[in-house]
């Protein structure tokens, strides 16, 4: 089975988003193939060696040497994207804790600067449907990193399918201790309550509408942080039901042409 550190995904994490991003476990997780994407396009339009062909001969060379640590980040990350829940692991020895791994003084002063607007050349909306904090993003109002720490944040604030299960009379706090302890094909407690024969398979899908349904919005994390104003978010809301509409209006003929 094929290791990879995390110190070498961390380093390319850098190398793609920048030296300021404020780095986890939590943000390989939710990395996703669209956000390495999106990295790598913005950073190879800035030092492709091509948009150098005029410069000094030192200038092409540092650009083509940037330009090839910007591939060789991108193909890394995207190997282990591909790979994330196929088998292909981080190395446990080069796990760090899930602190930050770098350190930004605006987050130590407790203050967060307003990403400015990307271009829509170089992050495009895709046309399926979204949620808030994508499309946000997708938008040029939050950074990746942004999106990753509401993510982390709107998991945080929900309540544990354990503790809403145990709640409805489903698990008892033994059997709830058992699944966690349960070393299964899964990590995650719905499948592994599945595994163990302590609940059924639409138990756990009305567990997790449920848990889904209390979760705090996203938007409202960007708000709080000083990302959007009320009035932006609202507009970003009332964009996105545009968007969605569409698409699914799109998707809805294209499917009935098919008949």
């Amino acid at each position: 089975m094929h290791i990879i550190s995390e110190t070498a995904l961390f380093a390319a994490c850098r190398t793609l988003f920048g030296k300021e991003v404020n780095l986890s476990h939590d943000f390989l997780s939710y990395l996703q193939p669209s956000g390495a994407k999106s990295a790598f396009r913005s950073q190879a339009k800035a030092h492709h060696p091509d948009y150098y062909a005029d410069s000094a001969p030192q200038v092409r060379e540092q650009q083509t040497k940037r330009f090839r640590e910007i591939r060789q980040a991108y193909d890394l990350l995207t190997d282990f994207l591909a790979n994330r829940h196929h088998g292909k692991k981080i190395s446990s020895g080069q796990r760090r804790s899930s602190h930050p791994a770098t350190y930004s003084p605006s987050r130590a002063a407790g203050k967060r600067t307003k990403p400015a607007p990307r271009s829509q050349a170089t992050v495009a909306v895709p046309a399926i449907s979204l949620e808030f904090g994508m499309y946000s993003y997708y938008k040029g109002q939050v950074t990746y990193q942004d999106l990753i720490e509401a993510l982390v944040w709107q998991r945080r604030q929900r309540p544990m399918i354990g503790m809403i299960a145990q709640k409805w009379g489903w698990l008892t706090e033994d059997k709830i201790r058992m699944i966690l302890q349960h070393r299964g094909h899964s990590s995650r407690f719905g499948k592994k309550a599945i595994e163990l024969g302590y609940l059924k398979h639409h138990q756990v899908e009305a567990l997790l509408h449920h848990q889904r349904s209390m979760q705090q919005r996203i938007g409202r994390h960007f708000v709080e942080k000083g990302l959007l104003t009320e009035e932006e978010a609202d507009s970003l809301s009332e964009d996105l039901k545009s968007h969605n509409h569409y698409v699914d209006t799109k998707n809805y003929r294209r499917a009935s042409g098919r008949r």
